[in-house]
């Protein structure tokens, strides 16, 4: 029997990201806050920092051909119909449930109504209820005001359903919650205290129909790097074209080793179409060998049918062997004294240091090229094994959890910078760019990104549609992904919402992985992953196409595209 061994200086190290890399997600205000997260009706899974401990080497059996594999007959999904039975309601705070410290008041201006509720000290102190027609979709949009900055928790039916913050503006101002599903009859509106006093006027409830008429497509989407390759042309192809009826799964796997999807396939007997990465380590002098460990796993997996996916938790330029230094509070590194109007994104190192040296460009800037060129060579591998990458550097920026967040300007700056050096300088034509900002401002545009993803933790079993719809109502066509998340959404859910991600990613370490090295189940039941990878609207290893083949219709198709171009222009010209 072949047995793999996860490292367990791979799992120590490696620690502080698996269960820090979106602890912080409710911060990214435009994901979260406007938009909503996760059903009423779901619980909420408590996102704590569980990360692996030094354990010995845990077994984890392989196939090799002499060992049963599991196998399970493939799920029929079949998605809920969607009603829409018009609704719109608007209910006055003074007219709720009122008790504890909260009270009724008047002095504030703009209210509607005969007054506003202020006071409110816990969940239990004020709440409305609607008495609703339809188990559908709802928006709800609350009218709050606050003298200083102020946050608090929207709560239905005694759930956290999303989060909210309020100026110090001292005026009566709006926050809407998007296509939260919640149930026929009376439904419970509180609003829980976290920080400041936040005065409530009127909860305004109305039906959308947004998710009944959803209908996800991204054909006709192309990829930004207009001289991409065709192997990296035939993988975009595939996820635009399976966009909005199939969701392709993909597992974040400990670096150096596929652990995660071979934990998968042992219980599913499936492999994630998608083996995702992290470049972490190649800037680091300390750990060139991890890294390389790394980018054999990766490169060996794609070699036995696996699309390779990797984002890149970017130790500070200051502190390359400090693996908390990703993170903004340990990275003593000022991403705003890098940014400059100088054109380094096409200079080579030589011309760079010259420049740093004479005071033209920041030591700041020169390291972080630096550290590009490095993370291109290891890129550039899989470029020369044909194989395309779904790429996702500067996560999460609009959280300010990490040293690329402090500042949207010099995030865009950044972006723009390593595409272009990445692209134009290293030739890396085989990227597929994916932008994980999670919040317009920080957005790139789609002329310097191919997919937009969000990162979701805490959001329960839900199919995320709310986010998933924010992020479409900016990406210009482009497909949306789920490039990380805690619990794996439920395939049901995914259907009924429509929610139909072009691939999900679950993360790993502790939130896939138990300390016996066997499944855990504290964010995933077990039938729930098995009926993940064994359905008709899920795509595993197994179902991937031949991508060499797909590359090379798609450039007949090209060239065919071109030929039939040429000739109607000189038939124009006769």
């Amino acid at each position: 029997m072949k047995m793999r061994f996860m490292a367990a200086a791979a799992a120590a190290v490696f620690a502080a990201s698996l269960g820090g890399c979106g602890n912080e997600i409710h911060e990214n205000k435009d994901v979260s806050v406007d938009m909503g997260l996760l059903t009423a009706d779901e619980d909420i899974v408590t996102d704590e920092e569980l990360t692996f401990e030094e354990l010995t080497p845990i077994p984890v059996e392989e196939d090799n051909g002499e060992d049963e594999v599991k196998s399970f007959a493939e799920v029929k999904v079949k998605a809920a119909e969607l009603k829409y039975e018009k609704f719109d309601e608007t209910y006055q705070a003074e007219a709720g449930a009122i008790s504890g410290s909260a009270t009724g008041a008047d002095s504030r201006k703009g209210f509607k109504g005969d007054g506003y509720v202020t006071g409110i000290g816990e969940e239990a102190d004020w709440s409305v209820t609607a008495d609703l027609p339809a188990e559908q979709y709802y928006n709800l949009v609350l009218t709050v005001a606050a003298d200083e900055d102020s946050a608090g928790g929207l709560s239905i039916n005694g759930s956290k359903i999303s989060e909210f913050t309020v100026t110090k503006e001292g005026k009566f101002e709006t926050r809407t919650f998007r296509n939260i599903k919640l149930k026929k009859g009376e439904n419970k509106i509180a609003v829980i205290p976290e920080s400041g006093r936040i005065d409530i006027d009127q909860v305004q409830v109305t039906a959308s129909e947004e998710i009944s008429k959803l209908k996800l497509t991204a054909k006709g989407a192309a990829l930004s790097d207009k001289k991409a390759e065709y192997n990296a042309k035939a993988l975009y192809k595939y996820l635009c074209d399976n966009y909005g009826s199939k969701v392709i799964l993909a597992q974040n796997d400990t670096v150096g080793t596929s652990y995660e999807s071979d934990l998968i396939y042992s219980v599913t007997g499936k492999y994630p179409a998608i083996r995702m990465g992290d470049m972490m380590y190649v800037t680091s002098s300390e750990h060139e060998e991890q890294a390389q460990v790394e980018i054999n796993e990766a490169l060996t997996r794609f070699e036995n049918g696996a699309v390779i996916g990797y984002m890149w938790n970017w130790t500070s330029p200051n502190k390359p062997d400090d693996s908390e230094s990703v993170y903004a509070e340990n990275a003593d590194f000022d991403i705003t004294k890098a940014v400059t109007e100088e054109d380094v994104a096409l200079m080579d190192m030589d011309t760079l240091e010259t420049m740093a040296e004479n005071g033209e460009i920041s030591t700041e800037c020169l390291q972080l090229m630096s550290d590009i060129d490095k993370v291109s060579a290891q890129l550039a591998k899989f470029r020369d094994a044909g194989a395309p990458v779904l790429w996702r550097p500067l996560q999460e920026a609009s959280n300010g959890l990490y040293w690329w967040g402090r500042d949207p300007d010099a995030y865009i700056w950044l972006w723009n910078t390593m595409y272009t050096r990445m692209t134009e300088h290293n030739g890396l034509h085989n990227l597929i760019w994916v932008w994980s900002a999670q919040n317009a401002n920080w957005f790139v545009g789609g002329d310097r990104c191919d997919v937009l993803s969000a990162d979701i933790y805490g959001g329960g079993k839900g199919g995320q549609v709310s986010t998933l719809l924010y992020l479409q109502s900016i990406s210009g066509g482009k497909p949306i992904a789920m490039s990380e998340c805690d619990s794996m959404p439920l395939i049901q859910s995914l259907a009924d919402e429509r929610a139909m991600w072009s691939y999900i990613g679950q993360w790993g370490g502790s939130f896939i992985v138990g300390e016996d090295g066997k499944l855990s189940q504290a964010y995933n039941a077990e039938q729930d992953i098995i009926t993940m990878y064994n359905n008709d609207l899920t795509i595993t290893q197994d179902k991937l196409p031949d991508f060499v083949t797909m590359a090379e219709e798609v450039k007949k198709a090209e060239e065919k595209a071109a030929k039939e171009k040429d000739k109607e222009k000189e038939e124009s010209e006769e």
